[in-house]
C-alpha cells in the first residue's frame, strides 16, 4: 500500500515536471515567434493607433466645448496613421493646436512607413538586426539587400523633413500669409504623405483658383506618391548626367523607377 502511494506520488511529481517543462518550452517558442525584429513594425503600428486614439480623446487635444468618443478618436488615429484621409469630425474645429499636432505626428509616422520607421528605431537603439532582417527590409524598400540600413533610413527621414519644410514655406508664400506657418506645415505634411487631412471645413477649395498653391500641393502629392527610393534614384541619375561624373560609365534608372515614373506621368497626363 505504501509503495503504491509512493509510486502514485512520484508519478504526479513527474507529470507536473513534464507539464511545466512543456509549458516553458511553448513560452520560449512564443518568444521566438512574437519578438522577431520583423514583427516589431506590426506591434509598433497597433500601439501607435491605440496611443493616438487615447490621446486624441483627452481634453488637451480638444477645443473648449467639444468632446470626442473613444470610437471617433480611434477612427481618427487609424485614418491618420494609415494616411487614409477619412474623418468623422472637422479637424480644424474640434481639435486644439495640440490635438492637430498629434494628428500631424500620426500622419508623419504613417507617411514615413511603419517598416522604415520601425527599422530606423531598431537601428538607433542598436538592437540586433540579422542579415535575414536586413535583406527583408531591403526588399521592402525596393533597394539592394547589401545597402547600409541606417544610412538609407536616415536619408529617408532627413529628405522627408526637408521636402515638407520647403513645401510649408512655399504654401505660406503662395497664399501670401493667409495660411499660417503651422497650418502650412500641416498641409504640407498631409499632401506629401497623401493623407488627405485639412484644417479647413472646405478643405482647400478656397484656393481652387490659385495656380501656385495648387502646383505646390500637386508636387508634394506626386513626390510623396512615387516614394523616396524613386526620388533618390532619379536625382542620382540626373546628377550623374550633369555633374562631375559625366565621364563615368552611363548609369541607368532602375527598372522599378522607370515603371513608377512612366506610370505616374501617363496617369496624370
Amino acid at each position: 500500500m505504501i509503495k503504491r502511494i509512493r509510486y502514485s506520488y512520484d508519478s504526479i511529481i513527474n507529470e507536473i515536471i513534464t507539464l511545466e517543462s512543456s509549458r516553458l518550452t511553448r513560452i520560449m517558442n512564443l518568444r521566438r515567434i512574437y519578438f522577431q525584429p520583423l514583427l516589431f513594425p506590426i506591434i509598433f503600428f497597433g500601439l501607435t493607433i491605440l496611443a493616438g486614439g487615447a490621446l486624441l480623446c483627452q481634453p488637451i487635444c480638444l477645443r473648449a466645448g467639444h468632446a470626442l468618443s473613444w470610437t471617433d478618436g480611434l477612427f481618427t488615429a487609424c485614418s491618420a496613421t494609415c494616411v487614409t484621409g477619412l474623418v468623422v469630425v472637422d479637424t480644424g474645429t474640434v481639435f486644439s493646436s495640440f490635438g492637430q499636432g498629434v494628428i500631424l505626428a500620426l500622419i508623419q509616422i504613417g507617411g514615413l512607413g511603419i517598416m522604415s520607421l520601425a527599422s530606423l528605431a531598431l537601428y538607433l537603439f542598436r538592437q540586433r538586426v540579422t542579415l535575414t532582417d536586413r535583406i527583408a527590409v531591403g526588399r521592402n524598400l525596393l533597394q539592394d539587400s547589401s545597402f547600409h540600413l541606417g544610412a538609407f533610413l536616415l536619408k529617408i527621414v532627413v529628405g522627408t523633413f526637408v521636402i515638407e519644410l520647403a513645401g510649408a514655406f512655399l504654401l505660406r508664400l503662395t497664399t501670401r500669409g493667409a495660411m499660417s506657418l503651422p497650418s502650412a506645415m500641416f498641409h504640407s505634411v498631409s499632401a506629401f504623405c497623401n493623407a488627405g487631412f485639412a484644417l479647413y471645413g472646405d478643405s482647400l477649395t478656397r484656393w481652387a483658383d490659385s495656380v501656385p498653391v495648387n502646383l505646390v500641393i500637386i508636387v508634394l502629392i506626386v513626390l510623396g506618391g512615387i516614394g523616396f527610393f524613386v526620388m533618390t534614384d532619379v536625382v542620382d541619375w540626373v546628377m550623374h548626367r550633369i555633374g562631375p561624373g559625366r565621364g563615368k560609365p552611363h548609369r541607368f534608372l532602375s527598372w522599378y523607377s522607370r515603371v513608377v515614373v512612366k506610370t505616374t506621368l501617363y496617369l496624370i497626363v
